[in-house]
């Protein structure tokens, strides 16, 4: 995965999501939320492979982490990206629920426990197609 494709991917996604937003899909078929949070995931899940693969892939690590870097340690931090950027959204929709009274993002808890899940889903989606062959780099 390059970095250009996941930003396209990403840019996809975004757009998909004020078509949504402005056309009042998410109100319409209760079920988009859940599709938008998994494309989310697996977007920001793209970028994190990108970034692993062009960024970090090459650094050194010593011991242990020699060994199994290349298997545990991306996979870990594409996640570890995706939650981040998972909770960073959802304080983003809990400030616009407190700022603009006339709209609800967030339900309840379930709803936002979910809404992590299925990033963490789309997220764990991406490390699985886009991480192939990266090992044997």
């Amino acid at each position: 995965m390059t970095f250009s494709k996941a930003i396209y991917l990403l840019i996809f996604v975004l757009i998909l999501h004020f078509v949504a937003l402005f056309s009042g899909l998410y109100g319409l078929i209760y079920w988009f939320d859940i599709v938008m949070h998994t494309l989310g995931g697996f977007s920001m899940g793209a970028i994190g492979v990108a970034l692993f693969q062009e960024g970090i892939h090459d650094s050194k690590f010593k011991g242990r982490f020699k060994t199994h870097t290349r298997k545990w340690f991306a996979p870990l931090f594409v996640l570890g990206f995706v939650a981040l950027i998972s909770i960073v959204w959802e304080w983003h929709e809990f400030v616009l629920d407190v700022l603009v009274k006339h709209t609800v993002r967030q339900a309840n808890i379930a709803d936002t426990m979910a809404d992590f899940f299925f990033d963490l889903l789309g997220g764990a989606a991406a490390v699985v197609i886009f991480s192939r062959g990266y090992e044997k780099r």
